[in-house]
C-alpha cells in the first residue's frame, strides 16, 4: 500500500484533486488551443477562431506542457514518505502561486483582475483556484491539518528528524 507523510486532507488535495486538475487543463488546452489561449485574457479581442501567431503557440504548448511536469511532480512529492521533500515542495509552489498570480495580475490589467464579476474559468482558475491552494499549502507546512511527518515511524518523528513531542 501507498504511503505518504501527509495527512489525508493535504495528501487528497494536493496528491489527488491538484494533479487531476492539471491534467484535465493539460486536456482542454490540446483539444482547442485557439480557444485556450484567447480564454488567458477574458474578454480580450482576439477571437477564439483566429490562428495562434507562432511564438504564442510555442510558448502556450510549452505551458500546458509544464502542467504535466507540475502533476508528476505533485504526485511524487506528496506520495513520499519523505517529510522534507513533501514539506520543501509545498513552500516551493507557495512561492511560484504568487508569481503565477502576478503574472496574470500584469497579462489582464488591474481593471480586469480586480473585477471578478468579469472573470472566466481560466481566470478563476488561475487566480481563484491558485490562491485557494496556496492557503492550503501554508496550512499544511504550519500543521493544521496535523504533522507532516515519515509514516514509517511510529515514535512520530517529523522533518526535522527530532523525536515527536509527547503529551504528558
Amino acid at each position: 500500500m501507498a504511503k505518504s507523510c501527509l495527512p489525508a486532507i493535504p495528501l487528497a488535495i494536493f496528491g489527488v484533486i491538484e494533479p487531476a486538475m492539471l491534467v484535465w487543463a493539460y486536456i482542454i488546452a490540446h483539444r482547442d488551443l485557439p480557444s485556450f489561449y484567447a480564454a488567458q485574457a477574458p474578454n480580450h479581442l482576439h477571437p477564439s477562431s483566429s490562428p495562434v501567431p507562432a511564438p504564442a503557440l510555442v510558448l502556450l504548448l510549452q505551458l500546458v506542457n509544464v502542467y504535466l511536469l507540475l502533476a508528476a511532480v505533485a504526485v511524487v512529492c506528496s506520495w513520499t514518505t519523505h517529510a522534507s521533500v513533501s514539506r520543501g515542495y509545498l513552500v516551493a509552489v507557495a512561492f511560484a502561486d504568487y508569481g503565477h498570480v502576478w503574472a496574470c495580475y500584469k497579462g489582464v490589467g488591474p481593471d480586469l483582475f480586480w473585477d471578478l464579476s468579469r472573470w472566466n474559468d481560466m481566470l478563476w482558475g488561475a487566480v481563484g483556484v491558485s490562491l485557494a491552494l496556496n492557503v492550503f499549502r501554508w496550512l499544511t507546512v504550519l500543521g493544521a491539518f496535523g504533522s507532516v511527518r515519515d509514516p514509517r515511524d511510529p515514535a512520530g518523528a517529523v522533518a526535522t528528524g527530532g523525536p515527536a513531542k509527547k503529551n504528558a
